[in-house]
């Protein structure tokens, strides 16, 4: 079986920026127009101000990312005989391998499929992350869904059932070769 690269997609990163700019026009909306509006606004344009600036902020950096991703293609998910490679941005060469994974497991949250990737030690990836952030972010997950590593295919160029398929397809060729 050959390697097999899975990209962000550049469709839904493009959607995402589109949304991301609107929601970006209308923070500035409320922070122009604070002072003109009726009702409930009227009464505290600070409020008002304050909504419209934290939607520039948030959806400012959603515009950067979502435009980033569109300029160019990010690879987010690596599929080899080696195993399975959850964050080549770190590091192209840093597999999972077969042999580790004990399974495939999958949740919905809020209608949003997630593939959790079961290791035999969760301890060893845990120690192994060097970013404080990642490494808190992973304990969550092993707190909550008993491993380190899940994957949604929301914002990737495959489906979750395409790619359930062909996670199940490489483990079961390879768990025990390595």
């Amino acid at each position: 079986m050959e390697k097999i690269e899975i990209y962000s997609s550049k469709k839904k990163s493009l959607v995402l920026l589109l949304g991301s700019i609107v929601f970006v026009a209308l923070g500035f909306w409320l922070v122009i127009e604070a002072e003109n509006f009726t009702g409930w606004r009227a009464r505290n344009p600070m409020l008002t101000r304050g909504i419209g600036v934290a939607s520039i902020l948030f959806f400012g950096l959603g515009a950067f990312i979502a435009l980033k991703r569109v300029i160019t293609s990010e690879i987010a998910l690596i599929i080899a005989p080696e195993g399975l490679n959850v964050n080549p941005k770190k590091s192209l060469t840093d597999y999972i391998k077969w042999s580790e994974i004990s399974g495939f497991d999958e949740i919905s949250i809020q209608s949003t499929r997630i593939i959790i990737i079961g290791v035999k030690d969760s301890d060893y990836w845990l120690e192994k992350e060097t970013n404080g952030f990642k490494r808190k972010l992973m304990q969550f997950n092993i707190n909550n869904y008993n491993s380190p590593f899940n994957i949604s295919a929301t914002g990737l160029t495959i489906d979750s059932e395409e790619l359930i398929a062909i996670l199940i397809k490489y483990y079961e060729q390879h768990k025990n070769e390595s």
